[in-house]
């Protein structure tokens, strides 16, 4: 429901995520439930003792009338020849408006 004075999300095209990053971003949000994470936009990586991916995604909770957000999901990948294993270490909103 659009009220005079709020934000409304425009639709978005999901984002093609480089093959190792999908797999992992796949292999971790198989575990989630209550709400899917659509990729929209791959922003940054950091090294560390792996390396860290940053991905802004459409979040969109799993109940009725659900509203729509944008949020920064987190993951690690862990050092490995092979790749690595990704784990999640967070999801943040990015708040909407001024």
């Amino acid at each position: 429901m659009n009220e005079v004075g709020n934000w409304v999300l425009e639709e978005f095209t999901p984002c093609e995520l480089p093959k190792e990053v999908a797999a992992g971003f796949a292999q971790v949000m198989d575990h989630i439930t209550g709400v899917n994470y659509t990729p929209l936009l791959y922003t940054a990586t950091q090294i560390v003792a792996g390396k860290n991916h940053m991905i802004i995604c459409e979040s969109v909770p799993i109940v009725l009338n659900p509203v729509k957000s944008l949020v920064a999901v987190y993951l690690h990948q862990a050092l490995s020849v092979e790749g690595g294993e990704f784990r999640l270490l967070s999801v943040e909103p990015i708040k909407i408006g001024l």
